[in-house]
């Protein structure tokens, strides 16, 4: 059975903390097992809690996470508890926006099924108490019921509080007076410019809780409160969903010290059960960080108050930078994202709040912090962005997809001039009518495949897929360090196999595993027609893709032969020829496992169409195009597939090629149009035409903007560019490459037709880079451009412009011979030589 009261107030300043943590005390010291919470986003009134009780509190929000989770993690604790005391947060009905009750005490208390204990601050009211109480009582009229039960009234003298009791029980009968506290200035809590102060900074925190603890021992009546916290008990019956967890643990990296200490215990809680050993360190004490760490996280505090502490603790600010620049994942939030930046000004910071800045003076120079970041940071006369906030990762990155959402809170004073942008931050609506709030949205947070560093400290239960991909990142990373440290221990030089050795440690990361495997391969050829061939861009007509697709089948192409004399299975797929469709009806093979014996009916439309005047298909085709794409993958995946190889066949298809690469790499056409299959002169200033033209009809929509050399884009606005300028077999590769990225498979790129459905598909999910292996430099224009884009390098150097996979097929001998050395060869251990030593 769980028995619960919640402590709330009419206003923020009435003594929530202090009754909280002395009611705590009292009910300990009776031999009851006691479970805290803390309903809102604060952090320290839980530190209050656990300092008291010597267990972990918890938050309760009701704006974090919906109400069925909200219960599910309060009976997960309250379970195993005697008594559970709910700290409310400011007024009893104040909640999002300050103009909705949304996210209030009251909501939390209703979804959680507690009964409400009210404290009021009676100094200088006498009647009018009972006047403020009736209000509260009948407040929510047309909604469940107030859910007060009990009174206890703050700074009350012994001789007023009965004749104050009176009054209440007169205007209130259906609440108890509970007791009273006397007005005791020891008893407050001293705060600072974002709240109160940690119990860490108490000066004789022991003998205060002990002195608190007698007084409501005295004063106010502790079996009233504990029988009206079993007045609605009830067994505790859900349980959290199973969220994601790794088959092996990871180790993160906390900061926890005097300067970063606000975490949620929920957080840490779920990182542990998805696989998480957590492990302390401190920025301001350690000299560096604990070694072999997967992840990092560095939470927010107070890091101004220490800023000359933290700056010249420079060995330790230099490991951290060292771990950001290799990559290592990290969460960095408010006082962490601080400590990240290059400098801390500390003017304006009263002098009593200076704890760790013993020698400091208000008009002294910034303190020099991690320099991961370049901005500096100085304190603002207000809170700045202060409150709830949504936000949605505008790219593919940590957290995964775009798209992503969690929700958090801001509560800082300080600020800079760039706080990124890969995040829609919104301060969301609240209210209705003539007090409603609108929704306001802003950009911010640092993020990108490894990292989000910014200033919301956000709620992982809000979404745990997000902090899954964030753990199978560090997962990812813990295995590549490992397979880092296997080839140094092979027996041969450091290094001495050049991009081979990246290229194995990459797959260890994507199969998660030390003996990475490539020997079930597959070459997937999409083929498909353009509408531009009619503007004479090619020597040969359409008819040949059909010629070339049906010879793949036969065994009888180029690649073909590569592709059986190195063990891979060649599958041939329609996705938009023209003619008669391979299967009897539209549906007859579409949804079919896909073959090696015939050419795959999996066509979208007949021929992508002509880029120089129209789109080469609508949004709706594109989107499916991707799809399929994607449900190849996995298809093949489900198949037992290591290793998966791209191809095309599609006459005119380097047209498109060509505008694609131009359009995403702010290229000229000149730059970047080529000869293709062996244009003439006259042939090359047609396909310049073609390209120009598609690119002046794109332009008209604006879907890009400038940044640092390179076009950035939106998911959204990559995917109509690639609808609008690509073509149906170019549209679904990219999903190949998305489909490499969701399930996890390596996926390599073959020549520019298969660089530009790499480069579509980065724009949409830069993420396709971990996954995707560049095999050989092709001949054509904007090739190497494209492939050092995504950050990938091509090993084969041969001259090659066939296409079709041909060079897809050839790296993969290389990558297994690589493979198997890795997995066969001996430690120097083993043949008893002085291993090689990697100097840092």
């Amino acid at each position: 059975m769980k028995h619960s009261v919640v402590i709330a107030a009419d206003k923020s300043g009435s003594g929530k903390t202090t009754l909280t943590c002395g009611l705590i005390h009292v009910l300990k010291k009776r031999g009851l097992k006691v479970q805290s919470f803390k309903c809102g986003p604060d952090y320290i009134d839980p530190m209050f809690h656990r300092k008291v009780l010597g267990v972990a509190a918890a938050n309760l929000d009701s704006f974090f996470v919906e109400s069925e989770l909200l219960r599910q993690l309060y009976e997960e604790r309250a379970g195993s508890a005697d008594i559970s005391v709910i700290e409310g947060v400011m007024g009893y009905y104040d909640g999002l926006g300050g103009v909705s009750t949304r996210g209030s005490t009251w909501e939390v208390a209703g979804i959680i099924g507690s009964p409400t204990v009210l404290i009021m601050d009676c100094k200088g009211g006498s009647v009018s108490i009972a006047a403020l109480i009736r209000g509260m009582l009948d407040f929510p009229k047309h909604q469940r019921g107030s859910g007060i039960r009990g009174v206890i009234l703050n700074r009350v003298s012994p001789m007023f509080y009965e004749r104050l009791k009176g009054l209440i029980e007169d205007a209130c009968p259906e609440v108890k007076v509970l007791g009273y506290l006397p007005e005791i200035k020891e008893y407050n809590v001293p705060s600072r410019h974002l709240g109160l102060i940690s119990p860490e900074e108490m000066a004789g925190f022991t003998s205060w809780i002990e002195a608190l603890g007698e007084t409501i021992e005295k004063n106010i009546d502790i079996d009233g409160i504990i029988r009206l916290a079993s007045e609605n008990a009830s067994s505790v019956s859900t349980e959290i969903p199973e969220m994601g967890k790794l088959s092996r643990t990871v180790k993160l990296g906390i900061a926890e010290d005097e300067a970063f200490s606000f975490y949620y215990q929920e957080n840490k809680d779920l990182l542990v059960k998805m696989g998480a050993e957590l492990v302390g360190f401190s920025p301001l004490h350690d000299e560096s960080l604990p070694e072999d760490l997967d992840g990092l996280i560095i939470g927010g505090g107070y890091p101004e108050l220490y800023a000359e502490a933290l700056s010249a603790n420079v060995s330790m600010r230099n490991s951290v930078a060292q771990a950001v620049k290799k990559g290592i994942p990290l969460i960095a939030e408010c006082g962490g994202y601080m400590y990240l930046n290059k400098l801390i000004y500390t003017e304006g910071i009263e002098e009593n709040s200076r704890v760790g800045n013993s020698s400091m003076k208000p008009d002294e120079a910034g303190y020099e912090m991690c320099g991961v970041f370049s901005g500096e940071l100085r304190k603002k006369d207000r809170l700045v962005r202060f409150g709830y906030v949504e936000a949605e990762t505008k790219t593919a990155g940590l957290f995964g997809p775009a798209g992503m959402v969690l929700r958090g809170h801001e509560f800082h004073r300080f600020d800079c001039a760039d706080n990124g942008a890969g995040f829609s931050i919104s301060k969301p609506s609240a209210g209705t009518g003539k007090t409603k709030t609108e929704r306001k949205t802003y950009d911010g947070i640092f993020y990108d495949r490894s990292m989000s560093s910014g200033w919301p400290h956000f709620y992982y239960y809000s979404n745990p897929e997000a902090i899954f991909n964030f753990m199978k990142n560090c997962e990812r990373f813990q295995i590549q360090r490992a397979a880092q440290q296997k080839w140094d221990s092979i027996g041969k030089p450091i290094d001495s196999l050049g991009v081979l050795e990246k290229h194995v440690i990459k797959l260890c990361g994507i199969q998660r595993t030390l003996e990475p495997s490539v020997e079930k391969r597959a070459l997937v050829v999409l083929c498909a027609d353009h509408g531009c061939v009619k503007e004479g861009v090619t020597q040969t007509d359409s008819s040949v893709t059909r010629k070339v697709a049906d010879s793949f089948v036969k065994g009888m192409t180029t690649t073909s032969i590569f592709s059986k004399g190195n063990d891979v299975d060649v599958y041939t797929v329609d996705v938009g020829m023209m003619g008669p469709r391979y299967s009897d009806s539209e549906d007859s093979l579409n949804f079919q496992k896909i073959r090696c014996d015939v050419v795959n009916d999996r066509r979208l439309m007949n021929g992508s169409g002509n880029i120089a005047v129209e789109a080469a298909m609508d949004e709706e085709t594109g989107r499916k195009a991707l799809q399929l794409g994607r449900d190849i993958v996995r298809e093949l995946k489900e198949s037992g597939y290591d290793i998966i190889a791209t191809g095309e066949m599609g006459i005119g298809n380097t047209t498109p090629t060509a505008a694609l690469l131009a359009y995403f790499m702010g290229a000229s056409v000149e730059e970047a149009v080529g000869y293709g299959a062996g244009l003439s002169e006259e042939g090359l200033r047609r396909k310049q035409d073609v390209v120009r033209r598609a690119l002046e009809r794109l332009e008209k929509l604006s879907l890009s903007e400038g940044s640092k050399g390179y076009r950035v884009f939106s998911r959204e606005a990559a995917e109509k560019a690639l609808f609008q300028i690509g073509g149906l077999e170019i549209a679904v590769m990219a999903g190949m490459f998305i489909g490499a990225v969701e399930h996890e498979v390596p996926i390599i790129i073959d020549g520019i037709i298969s660089t530009a459905a790499a480069l579509s598909a980065f724009m949409i999910d830069e993420r396709i880079s971990d996954y995707a292996f560049a095999s050989h430099i092709s001949r054509e224009r904007l090739a190497g451009q494209a492939l050092e884009r995504m950050d990938l390098r091509a090993i084969i150097d041969a001259e090659m412009s066939l296409g079709e996979g041909s060079g897809a097929v050839l790296l993969i001998p290389l990558l297994a011979a690589a493979v198997d050395a890795f997995n066969k060869m001996g430690t120097f251990k083993d043949i008893d030589v002085t291993a090689y030593h990697r100097f840092k």
